[in-house]
Parts: structure tokens; C-alpha cells; sequence
């Protein structure tokens, strides 16, 4: 790595209060290494390091989306108890932000295919899911366990009136929720990277992927 390169990147870390910066420089600390030099093998460590907290920092931050993938947006409700909803990620261990434990008392874990929505009175409960794909078909029906909240509000039962997402109406209006936070997506639903990879995901983008989806109550 260019002495130049590796400066750059340091201090971008260290001075935007981003906990890549932070654990960079113990890394540093911990190696005694002279910051204008490393060595082939530091590199491999560095790098592994590198990749590992900036995949950690973008699943953490709730993607911002553009208002157009809203254009020509019908009503969430489709019929038959299914919602057409934006959906985002979550459920990562170790990511930023989020607590180790599901709101049902589960611990979060590699490898759970589980979604979160904004109420409780649906924790517990089995919904099925299917994603919308680019082409306009639909994928296939993927059971899973509703464990946690989210992915916006708390207190938001759209289902129980057949009515969009709070978040859209946030998120069309730039509005900021109870706690500061500006709304960036329309999100009605949170589904983990597993549960992405189900859907037909690949492992990599699943890590913080959002797009379109269909859910619906499982009997």
C-alpha cells in the first residue's frame, strides 16, 4: 500500500468518528509499526481488518434511497392479507447500532432467517415473504419467524388497516422520527442477510440489501 494511499485512509477513519478509524489506530498502536511502512504480512492483516470493520459500517447504517423508487407506487395492500412493502436489513451480529438480542428474547445469530415489523403484536409470529424482482415476477414463498422491531417505527400495525407504512409518509416528506433520525427509505419490513439469501440474494449484496417484497400472515 502507498504510504500516500494508507495516510489518506487513515485519516479520513480517524477524524470522521467512525469506529474504523478508532480501531485502525490500535491496530497501529498494538503493531508499533512506523505509520509511512508496512510490511507484506501487515499488509494481509490490515487489509483483512480494513474489510471487515467497512463491511461492518455500511450493513450498520439504514440505507438512503432516492424518492424516485416511489414513482408510480400503488397502495401497499394487494388483496388477500398480502402487503407489497420496501424492505431493508438487519440482524447482522456485532452490527452497529443493534442489540445481540431480538426483541422476542432469541440471541441474533450467523445464519437466522427471521424479519422484524413494527409492532409488537406480531412477535412471535410466522409471515411468509417472496421478493419482487427487476423483471416484475415474483419469487417464491419463504417462511420465517417475525423476532424483532422495525424497521423504522415501533408502534406502526399497517396491516391490521390494510394501510402503507408509516415510513413512506416519512420518508416522502424527509421527516425525522421520535428520536432526531431522518427517515432515508420507505421500509416496512426488516429482513436478515439469510433471509435475503433465501429470497434469492447473493451472500455479499445480502449483507445490505434492500429492494421490494411481498409479505403475507402464515396460518
Amino acid at each position: 500500500m502507498r504510504p500516500l494511499l494508507f495516510f489518506f485512509i487513515l485519516f479520513s477513519f480517524s477524524h470522521s468518528g467512525d469506529a474504523a478509524g478508532n480501531l485502525i489506530l490500535k491496530y497501529l498502536k498494538t503493531k508499533q509499526e512506523n505509520p509511512a511502512y508496512i510490511s507484506h504480512n501487515d499488509k494481509k492483516s490490515f487489509n483483512r481488518l480494513f474489510s471487515k470493520i467497512v463491511s461492518q459500517s455500511l450493513f450498520s447504517r439504514k440505507k438512503r434511497v432516492s424518492q424516485s423508487i416511489l414513482k408510480n407506487k400503488k397502495s401497499s395492500y394487494q388483496g388477500r392479507g398480502i402487503f407489497r412493502v420496501y424492505g431493508t436489513s438487519f440482524g447482522k451480529p456485532g452490527n452497529k447500532g443493534e442489540t445481540n438480542v431480538f426483541k422476542d428474547g432469541s440471541k441474533v445469530k450467523w445464519g437466522l432467517i427471521t424479519a422484524a415489523l413494527p409492532h409488537v403484536s406480531i412477535i412471535g409470529k410466522f409471515i411468509k415473504v417472496r421478493m419482487l424482482k427487476k423483471n416484475g415476477k415474483l419469487g417464491r414463498w419463504i417462511r420465517m419467524k417475525v423476532r424483532d422491531l422495525g424497521p423504522w417505527f415501533r408502534d406502526d400495525p399497517y396491516w391490521k388497516t390494510n394501510s402503507d407504512p408509516r415510513a413512506i409518509h416519512y420518508f416522502k416528506h424527509k421527516m425525522r422520527r421520535f428520536d432526531g433520525r431522518v427517515v432515508k427509505n420507505p421500509a416496512g419490513i426488516d429482513l436478515t442477510p439469510w433471509a435475503w439469501q433465501k429470497l434469492g440474494i447473493a451472500y455479499k449484496k445480502s449483507m445490505n440489501h434492500s429492494g421490494w417484497v411481498e409479505w403475507k400472515i402464515s396460518k
